[in-house]
């Protein structure tokens, strides 16, 4: 290992951008499963637009050897993803990933977020370790997530199953407000946003939604994965996703994620409901619009290895066990 490397951690700039692809390449091949990240043109248009913010590691030529970001999913997506870590397999051991990720949070900051979320592979604890080390929390667990086709030079990889995500929160600021659950879950999150340090009135409601189900489908082809954003929780909920769930775009896929906004009172019969048609617990993300938290449920379609699934401590185990019971619980019922 070289001591003396010399190399800079700062925003990404518009000609960074061929040197990144190159990095992605020596890393993950052609398996990286966000294929923006092999496209100049998708990736300017990322960043012209504001949807990512990235920080790479540069060499002194103008190489890349380091990437990390912060992307937003739309406009109004308040807590972003943290992800797109890449690390050049010849310039590990250099605290790159480390030094970036200090850099993201710098520039989280700057943008005043409330937080951010980050998912984490499972196969090995390293990147689990790296988001701990900045007092992120787990909170919940994204089973067959992965193809598994990808893989990362350097590291183990397993070719014979999906691989599931740990997903971690990195709280900023508090916004505090009412969230709403079926009774069974209401301890559970009590400890996550204790965790998380965060202020939340968890209720129990038996409301339930009033006029049109109002919601977006976006796909990743990628990783197979089908997702459902409601925007406004109505009367026809159930009949709505199953319809939704019989498009052609929405068949053939690994998992459907379906993100509930648990800030309306809706919200818990709304979940009850969800669960007879086969979605459960996957995560929950604080802040993520600026209507508050949804909590991301997934239907799950293709098995996992769940003996593969390593969690770097014991409160991953305990978010791993939830959502595992959870799954096993709703499958039952089907």
């Amino acid at each position: 290992m070289d001591t003396n490397l010399s190399y800079k951690i700062a925003p990404l700039e518009l000609y960074d951008i061929p040197h990144l692809i190159d990095c992605v390449r020596r890393c993950y091949g052609e398996s990286y499963d966000s294929p923006m990240m092999y496209s100049v043109e998708q990736l300017q248009d990322a960043i012209n637009q504001k949807q990512m913010y990235s920080i790479v590691a540069r060499l002194d030529d103008g190489r890349v050897i380091g990437h990390c970001a912060l992307s937003f999913d739309s406009t109004e997506n308040t807590s972003p993803e943290a992800g797109k870590m890449i690390v050049d397999p010849d310039f590990r051991g250099h605290h790159i990933a480390e030094l970036m990720a200090k850099k993201r949070i710098e520039i989280a900051q700057a943008l005043d977020l409330p937080g951010f979320w980050t998912e984490c592979v499972t196969n090995h604890p390293y990147s689990q370790h790296e988001m701990i080390a900045f007092n992120a929390k787990e909170t919940g667990l994204f089973i067959s997530n992965t193809p598994a086709s990808f893989s990362m030079q350097g590291l183990q990889n397993f070719s014979d199953t999906r691989m599931s995500l740990l997903t971690f929160y990195l709280a900023l600021k508090d916004l505090p407000h009412a969230i709403f659950l079926p009774t069974q879950h209401i301890a559970h999150i009590q400890e996550l946003a204790q965790e998380l340090n965060l202020n939340r009135v968890i209720a129990e409601s038996n409301v339930t939604g009033e006029g049109s189900t109002t919601f977006t489908i976006s796909l990743t082809p990628a990783d197979q994965i089908g997702s459902i954003s409601i925007d406004h929780i109505g009367s026809d909920l159930v009949e709505a996703i199953n319809g939704a769930l019989q498009e052609p775009s929405l068949s053939g896929l690994a998992a459907v994620y379906l993100d509930l906004p648990i800030g309306q009172d809706a919200a818990a019969n709304a979940y009850a409901q969800l669960e007879k048609i086969g979605f459960f617990w996957g995560a929950w993300i604080p802040n993520f619009t600026p209507k508050g938290d949804v909590l991301r449920l997934q239907k799950v379609f293709k098995e996992a290895n769940l003996d593969e699934i390593v969690c770097a401590r014991e409160q991953g185990e305990v978010v791993k066990k939830y959502v595992i019971s959870e799954w096993q619980r709703v499958c039952q019922k089907q």
